[in-house]
């Protein structure tokens, strides 16, 4: 799963590799039977609202670089490049998770539709 051990989210959240990981098995693991389309509905608004909170970390995080005095570069560049890099880890897990939802979901509740034969 990657280098993500630890993300701060937003509101200082503590986001640990191991609760990202369990929660995308507990979405893909989920039998078929057992989704609903509202169920799917809401798990795709939820990984929506991950994402832009995300893309804001990120934005923050930018800024934060940015502000950061020459005196503070050499000890704090490393430590946000590593964050950075594990931000963008993150965003590329969640959306690999949500591409395989959405095919989850076609696949559960597409109809196949037979030709009569003439």
């Amino acid at each position: 799963m990657g280098k993500i051990k630890y993300l701060y989210i937003m509101d200082k959240n503590l986001l640990s590799e191991e609760i990202i990981k369990n929660a995308f098995f507990k979405v893909i693991s989920e039998e078929t039977s057992k989704v609903k389309r509202e169920d799917f509905s809401r798990v795709q608004y939820k990984i929506e609202e991950l994402q832009n909170s995300l893309n804001e970390t990120m934005k923050e995080m930018r800024k934060l670089e940015d502000c950061i005095p020459d005196g503070l570069k050499s000890i704090s560049n490393g430590r946000i490049s590593k964050i950075s890099t594990n931000l963008q880890s993150a965003q590329t897990l969640i959306n690999q998770l949500k591409n395989k939802i959405k095919e989850h979901k076609r696949a559960v509740y597409s109809q196949q539709i037979e030709e009569k034969k003439k």
